[in-house]
C-alpha cells in the first residue's frame, strides 16, 4: 500500500460492517476481474462467499470498528477500546491489548513494520484528558508483546477543548513510509513520523481527497509521486501530484465507479462509499456500496413499518496506464443478507 509494485496481487480482503451485530471479513480472489472485456450492463448479483472470520459486537451495544492490515495481521480497533486480531496465514483470531481510550470513529493505518497508527476522526468528541492518537507497537518492556502507546497531539490542537466551539475533523489521510499524513477540515495538513514520534505541519492546505488515499512513489517507473484516491469535491477516482504545493489533482476518472451501470439496472451506487485497493502494476480494485431495493421491516418497540435499503457491494477492476488513461475491466456484485444493516464496506 505504501510503495510502488510491479508485481500483481490477486487477492483482497473485503470488510463488511454491521454496527449492530458483527464485523465480517471476506477473502476474495480478484484474478478473473482483470481478464476479459468490461461489462456493458450491470452483472447478476452473486451470493457472497462465507466470511473468513467475523467479530461480534459487545452484547446490547452498538460498536464502531476500524480495520487495517499490516503484513499478515489484520488489526481491528473498536469504539469500546477493544483490539481484535486476525492472522491471515494461520486463519486464527485473538484478542489484542486495550486502547488507552475509546474513540467514536477511528482512523487506522499501518506504519513501518509491526506498527499501527490510530487517531480519532473527531478529536473534539473524545473524553477530556484522553489521547486523541495512539500507536500499536511491540513493547520491549513487556516481552515484545503488542501495546498501545499514547502519542502527542498535532500542532495547534492544544487549542482544542471538549464542548468548545472549535471542531476538528479528519478529511483525508495517507501513509508515506514511516509517516502518516492527516488533513483536518479548515485547519491544514500534518504528518506524524512513527520513527521519532513527532508531528510536523505540512501546510495550511488540505489534501484534495477524502478518506484513505494510496501513495505510489514511483508509479509504473515514471518517477512521479502520485496519490490515488477519491476527490473531496466530487467523489471521482483521481490522482494527485504530491510534489506540488499544495497537492493538485492532475487527472480524474468519473467512469471508474459504476454509477451509470447501476442506474440502468435501477440500482443506486453511492460514490461516497467507494474504497480503493492497489493490486500492483497500475491495477486497482474499487468497492462501492449498492442499494438494490427496499424491504419492509417492523423494528422492535415500534408500530411503524419502515422501508429499509437492501444492500450489495460492487467490486470493479480498473487499470491506469503510464499515460494516465483508464482501462475498465470486469465488475462483480455481491448481495448482503436481508438483515444486514451495512454501516460500511471497504477493501484491505
Amino acid at each position: 500500500m505504501m510503495a510502488a509494485s510491479h508485481s500483481h496481487r490477486n487477492r483482497a480482503l473485503l470488510v463488511v460492517d454491521d454496527p449492530y451485530e458483527a464485523y465480517f471479513i471476506f477473502e476474495l480472489n480478484l484474478d478473473h476481474l482483470f481478464s476479459g472485456e468490461p461489462d456493458e450492463e450491470f452483472p447478476p448479483i452473486l451470493n457472497i462467499p462465507d466470511p473468513a472470520t467475523s467479530f461480534n459486537n459487545l452484547p446490547r451495544s452498538r460498536e464502531n470498528m476500524a480495520t487495517t492490515i499490516s503484513g499478515n495481521l489484520v488489526v481491528v480497533a473498536t469504539s469500546k477500546s477493544r483490539t481484535l486480531l486476525y492472522d491471515t496465514d494461520s486463519r486464527s483470531t485473538s484478542t489484542g491489548p486495550e486502547m488507552r481510550s475509546g474513540k467514536l470513529s477511528i482512523l487506522l493505518v499501518p506504519v513501518a513494520d509491526d506498527m499501527v497508527f490510530a487517531m480519532s476522526f473527531f478529536p473534539h468528541l473524545d473524553p477530556e484528558g484522553t489521547p486523541h492518537a495512539e500507536l500499536l507497537a511491540k513493547d520491549t518492556d513487556a516481552g515484545g508483546h503488542l501495546a498501545w502507546h499514547p502519542i502527542p497531539d498535532p500542532p495547534l490542537m492544544s487549542s482544542l477543548s471538549p464542548g468548545g466551539e472549535r471542531e476538528w475533523r479528519i478529511s483525508g489521510y495517507f501513509v508515506a513510509g514511516t509517516r502518516v499524513w492527516v488533513s483536518f477540515s479548515h485547519e491544514g495538513t500534518f504528518s506524524f513520523d512513527s520513527a521519532c514520534r513527532q508531528w510536523r505541519m505540512e501546510g495550511t492546505w488540505e489534501l484534495p481527497v477524502r478518506g484513505l488515499a494510496l501513495l505510489i512513489p514511483d508509479f509504473l517507473g515514471g518517477g512521479q509521486q502520485l496519490l490515488f484516491g477519491f476527490s473531496s469535491a466530487d467523489g471521482h477516482f483521481c490522482t494527485c501530484d504530491m510534489e506540488a504545493r499544495p497537492p493538485v489533482i492532475i487527472k480524474s476518472w468519473p467512469e471508474a465507479i459504476p454509477s451509470k451501470l447501476a442506474q440502468r439496472a435501477r440500482y443506486f451506487a453511492d460514490p461516497h462509499t467507494a474504497t480503493l485497493n492497489y493490486c500492483g502494476a497500475g491495477r486497482f480494485c474499487i468497492s462501492t456500496t449498492i442499494v438494490t431495493g427496499y424491504f419492509p421491516r417492523k423494528l422492535t418497540n415500534m408500530d411503524e413499518v419502515l422501508n429499509l435499503p437492501r444492500h450489495a457491494v460492487s467490486l470493479v477492476a480498473i487499470e491506469v496506464t503510464p499515460e494516465m488513461q483508464l482501462i475498465r475491466h470486469k465488475l462483480d456484485c455481491y448481495s448482503m443478507s436481508a438483515d444486514a444493516r451495512v454501516g460500511g464496506c471497504h477493501l484491505l
